[in-house]
Order: C-alpha cells, then structure tokens, then sequence
C-alpha cells in the first residue's frame, strides 16, 4: 500500500505513478493506493494502470487529522497489506499512526523522503509542526527511504535517527523520454516563435521554492546582452506568475500540461532554479534523458545527477544563470550534440526505470518479511 497527501502534479506523485504502471503487470504484486485527499492529477493514470485508488477526502490542516487517521486505519484493518510505504512529510505522520492503530506492525512501514533542505518557513503551519514531530518519531518505521543523498543528511541533521536507511532514487522510462527532431519544429509552430530563437524551459509548479524570480532575472540578462531567448514555463499555476514586464515578449507560461515529454525535447536548454527542497528532481533526469543540457541550481543531488554533461551554478545567482545559459548557447554544433548524447547516456546508464524498481521491490519484500535487510547503499 502507498499512501500519499495527494496526487497532483508533483515530483513525488509523478514517480509513485511511474512505479504502480511499471509493476502493473507484476505477477502477485497488487498495488494499492491511498491518497489523503482527491484523486488529483495522477489518480486517473493510477487506475488506468490497474491499481486500486482509494481517496479518503481529508480536509487540509490540522483538523482534518483525526478523521483522515480513523478512515485510513479502517482502510488498513480490510486491506491487510504486506507492506506500506507512505510519501511526503504529512503522509508518513498519517501512516504511522494508522499502522500503529490498524494492528498491520511498524514492521511493516517505510518513509519515504522526497526533499532535501526545507525552508519550512515557506509553509504552513501543519507542516512545521508535523516535521518536528517526525524527527522525534523517525525510529517507528522499520526503514526510513530517501531519494538523494543531500535528503538524507538533510533529515539527520533536523534529528531523523531510523532504524536503517535506504536509497531509493529516482528513474525514468528511456522510451517515453527520448529525443524527438519534430518536437522542435512542432512544439515552435505553437508558440510561433523562430527556429533561431533559443528555447529555454522549466518544468516547475509555482511554489517558493522553485524561484522563478531568479529564472526571470537570469533571462533578463540575457536580453541585455542580446541573446535571442525565450523561457517557457511548464507547471501548476505558473500561467499566474508576475513576469516582469522587461521579459513579457520572451515567456510563454503554460501552466499545467500532460504531454511534457512531447514539449521537453524541443528544449534547447533545460533550467530549473529552485533554491530549496529539491532532493532528486525529476525534470533535470527528464530533460536528460530527451537529450537535454540541463543547467540546475547546487541543490539536492544535482550536480552528481548532471556529472559533467550540464552546469550547477550558486543559489539565487541570476548573474550565473545567466552566463551558463550563455555559455550552452555560444557552444560549437559538434560541442552541443556531444553534450546532448553525454546527457541521455549517463541517464540510461545509471537512471533507469529498471534499476529504481528493483530497489523498490527489494524493500516491499523486505518489509513483508520475504527476504532480510540489505546494504543501504548510500554511498559517501
């Protein structure tokens, strides 16, 4: 059983989707999954996949605790499942009290980390208080599971202290992410925008942690040095983000879109600008593998994602964004398709959907007793 806050267009549900389709056609593997709140965006590919949904409605905030944990211990007690494994910040706290309750056995349970360094005063106050009360009860789960290595320092640093940790990182489908020639001229002939202009794109919710201001000043700069871009945003609610007027012409914001991986290969570069929170993000794996230089802000584990085949620049830097946009722009033909091949080679040699499902299906059989605990793999 997964048990997720809710299933809308975000990294974390992104991958849990990714996994219950991979392993739809698993013999004697039945996924359930339980999202606290709606169906969202991914609820629809879920079932499509075969798995059970489950939505159990729960109000946002505190006071929508006690019923959200006496539903899901009812769901947990007729379901019995074998393992749980429970996503993002307020599902683990939910999870572990119904495991606690249902009689199903902590045994049983594994948390499993998205992010790395929060800016928790950025949320709400649900958030703040739940994560201190996850630091004091990280030894309940049999296993706490992170995505990137930054996460898991991140989280013993704030005092998570488990019994074991595990890497879990993240994977992409090499087939559905894969360079595309005509999604260049297709997805230009909808913007109408020239073949000479450069495209730059983000695939990011609007949220303060992915500073867009920062993106926005880094694409004005190189307006002013007379480089011929335009930025293209992807994601929740960034159609309503404030672009300043200097840059209004060079940005097309979409908003939410479902064919992304028809959009990101006619990418020229790929950015994402966050300044917290990320642990291993998904789009900089995603552009990657479309063949994509990605240029990411030294957060999470982006720069051991990147390699040598993209740029890491400093936090909140617009001026270095801007001269590594630049510096992938002004690069030789031979130079950009050497860069574009490195990129999609290091993803299907060491990011593939494959090697992230067996690491799932290690741990689902470990906490269902079918098999002992392993390394954690989490190199130094």
């Amino acid at each position: 059983m997964h048990i997720i806050n809710e299933l809308d267009a975000g990294g974390a549900e992104r991958v849990l989707a990714r996994i219950v389709a991979y392993n739809s056609k698993t013999p004697d593997l039945n996924q359930i999954v339980v999202s606290l709140m709606d169906e969202g965006v991914y609820g629809p590919d879920i079932r499509a996949a075969g798995a059970e949904l489950h939505c159990l409605g729960m109000r946002r905030g505190v006071a929508g605790v006690p019923n959200g944990i006496l539903r899901l211990v009812r769901l947990l007690r007729n379901k019995r499942p074998d393992a749980v494994i429970s996503w993002l910040y307020h599902a683990d706290f939910m999870a572990t009290l119904a495991v606690a309750l249902s009689g199903i056995g902590l045994r049983r349970l594994a948390w499993n980390i998205r992010c790395a360094e929060m800016d928790l005063k950025q949320y709400g106050r649900s958030t703040r208080l739940i994560f201190r009360f996850l630091c004091m009860m990280s030894s309940a789960p049999a296993v706490v599971a992170a995505n990137s290595h930054a996460g898991k320092k991140y989280h013993q640093k704030c005092g998570y202290h488990p019994k074991r940790w595990v890497f879990l990182p993240n994977g992409f489908d090499c087939d559905e992410w894969q360079p595309d020639a005509q999604a260049r001229t297709a997805f230009r002939s909808e913007l109408q925008i020239s073949d000479q202009t450069a495209l730059i794109g983000m695939v990011a919710r609007r949220d303060p942690a992915k500073d867009h201001d920062t993106l926005f000043q880094a694409i004005n700069i190189c307006k002013q040095r007379n480089r011929d871009v335009h930025l293209v945003l992807i994601g929740h609610d960034t159609e309503t983000l404030p672009v300043p007027a200097a840059i209004k012409k060079n940005v097309s914001a979409l908003g939410l879109r479902r064919d992304v991986a028809k959009i990101v290969p006619a990418f020229d570069i790929a950015v994402l600008s966050s300044s917290f929170g990320e642990g291993f993000p998904n789009v900089i794996g995603e552009a990657m593998a479309c063949g994509v230089p990605a240029i990411g802000n030294d957060v999470g584990d982006v720069a051991d994602i990147l390699g040598d085949t993209g740029k890491t620049v400093a936090l909140a830097a617009p001026m270095e964004m801007a001269d590594a946009i630049c510096q992938l722009l002004d690069e030789s033909n031979a130079a950009k398709l050497a860069r574009r091949t490195a990129a999609r080679r290091r993803i299907v040699d060491h990011y593939s959907l494959q090697s992230m499902n067996t690491r799932y299906l290690a741990l689902w059989k470990t906490l269902a007793g079918e098999q002992e605990f392993r390394s954690s793999d989490f190199p130094d």
